[in-house]
């Protein structure tokens, strides 16, 4: 058995595992980020609250140890009310403390700072920074400023009536060093719980995993042919019923396989019924000096129920056409019966030389075949004897379509020509086993033609449910009557054909011409 199983190259453990290692990895770096950021932004306004009241908290205290006056820049120095403010200015601006601190004077184009004791002009980004204090009147800010390639929080609180400006400063690194650590520590707590939900992941997913790798090997199996192997896989979930239906598959798959087998064996046989079937009909042309004769038959099926015949023996020719009920098979055994018939006139004819001559004894013979060969089969037969000396024509009927007599010589023919031979017409074969058959004699002339067919013929109808009928085969012969067996047949199958069209025969159909010639 050919296999198409694709090879796996991906399990299907690994896309599981692949799959909710990446969910859980992505949630925690969403829940991990929006957590951190909305922790580093608090931790941001804590910080900037807290140097801004740092820087106003101190510049109240060194307010209040200065009391009123104003700072002045005299002679490049810093003075308060024309006193040195040096000592009192390194006592609060020298003190031990986290935070980075100045004083500014705020002059009328420029900023000058006090810090550690000099007197010196500020950084334009610090002079730019604080200009919201003349142009907006900010008297405190906290803003993010770069100095000297470091980043600070610079926060500032103005006293007008002192005319200064205290800063404070804390450079980032240190602002948000706890902060840093703490998210480090997040991170690798992060890593952590990402680390036991792999390991958790591959304990979900193994025996998930592993009912799927056992239906997997369940359908190489399969597909190598060997369908005795079943799985079993406990559970009430989408995999144990898929389990089920995998081993139902295996078990209907061999059932098939047994009812292929059948069906092949029968299909030869049937072959082979058709191949000896075919050997009961003569050739479809057979012409003399006196007959000319041209058949067609089409089975329904593989094996047909209509047969047609004929047996020669001195100046007698017994012709014969036959129609068993239904078709297939056990019809096509009759017709084997009704053959083996024809085959006994040779013998019957050494006791009984008038039998020939005598077609409703050839009847009643063959209905005692017929009703030997049991009762559930019936079957509709028309025989004729004609003696090519004197032209006689005897003929007896089993309840078969009458044949229709025309005379193929005249310039033209019209629907009044043609004579149904309704007479001696008796029941048919196999119904009754001592049936008794009439016989009729008619002289033919030269031309005199007979057209033999089944009722499959005038009964199939067409895709509309149409049928053939009488009246379109009489107007076809009308057509096509004046011409040889051969040709006559070949016209009325191919009007018969193009009624049908595509539709399937439901039944076998036969149709002979017989035309005396001379």
């Amino acid at each position: 058995m050919a296999s198409t199983m694709r090879q796996v190259r991906f399990p299907l453990k690994l896309k599981l595992l692949t799959v909710m290692i990446v969910l859980i990895a992505a949630s925690l770096i969403v829940f991990v980020g929006i957590a951190l950021k909305t922790f580093k932004e608090d931790k941001s306004a804590y910080i900037f609250e807290t140097l801004l009241s740092e820087a106003s908290s101190e510049q109240i205290i060194l307010s209040q140890k200065l009391g009123d006056g104003t700072f002045k820049i005299k002679n490049s120095n810093l003075v308060f009310n024309d006193a040195d403010p040096v000592p009192l200015l390194k006592e609060q601006l020298e003190k031990e403390s986290t935070y980075d601190v100045k004083i500014v004077i705020p002059e009328q184009t420029s900023f000058l700072q006090w810090k550690n004791g000099k007197l010196s002009q500020v950084s334009p980004l610090e002079a730019e920074l604080l200009t919201d204090i003349t142009k907006q009147s900010i008297n405190q800010a906290v803003k993010e400023i770069k100095l000297d390639g470091v980043k600070y929080l610079y926060a500032y609180d103005y006293n007008p009536q002192l005319n200064y400006i205290y800063v404070v400063m804390l450079s980032q690194e240190k602002a948000f060093s706890v902060t840093q650590y703490l998210i480090n520590k997040s991170m690798l707590y992060g890593v952590f719980i990402l680390g036991m939900a792999m390991l958790l992941s591959v304990f979900l997913a193994k025996p998930l995993t592993a009912q799927l790798e056992t239906l997997f090997g369940m359908t190489q199996e399969i597909a190598k042919g060997n369908f005795t192997k079943r799985v079993s896989i406990k559970g009430s979930d989408e995999v144990g019923a898929l389990s089920d239906s995998v081993n139902d598959m295996a078990d209907k798959i061999v059932v098939f396989m047994e009812e292929m087998k059948e069906k092949a064996r029968l299909e030869n046989e049937v072959q082979v019924a058709q191949l000896v079937q075919s050997s009961f009909f003569p050739t479809d042309s057979l012409s003399d000096n006196v007959l000319s004769t041209h058949g067609h038959f089409e089975p329904a099926t593989e094996c047909g129920g209509d047969w047609w015949g004929f047996y020669d023996q001195g100046d007698w020719r017994v012709f014969f056409i036959a129609d068993a009920t239904g078709h297939g098979v056990p019809a096509a055994l009759l017709t084997a019966t009704i053959n083996c018939c024809k085959t006994l006139l040779g013998f019957i004819q050494e006791t009984r030389p008038q039998i020939l001559s005598e077609p409703n004894e050839i009847l009643r013979f063959m209905n005692q075949a017929v009703c030997g060969a049991g009762k559930e089969i019936q079957v509709t037969c028309f025989v004729a004897s004609f003696n090519r000396k004197t032209h006689e024509f005897k003929f007896s009927n089993a309840s078969h379509t009458p044949p229709l007599l025309f005379n193929g010589g005249q310039a033209e023919l019209g629907k009044d020509n043609f004579q149904p031979l309704i007479e001696a017409n008796g029941p048919r074969l196999g119904q009754k086993l001592d049936s008794k058959f009439d016989c009729e004699t008619l002289n033919l002339k030269t031309h005199d033609t007979i057209f033999f067919y089944t009722d499959g013929l005038t009964e199939a109808e067409n895709a509309e449910g149409t049928r053939y009928g009488e009246r379109r085969l009489i107007k076809s012969l009308v057509q096509h009557g004046l011409g040889s067996p051969e040709e006559i047949i070949k016209g009325v199958m191919g009007d018969f054909q193009v009624f049908i069209s595509d539709k399937p025969k439901d039944d076998d159909l036969t149709a002979v011409s017989m035309k005396v010639i001379s």
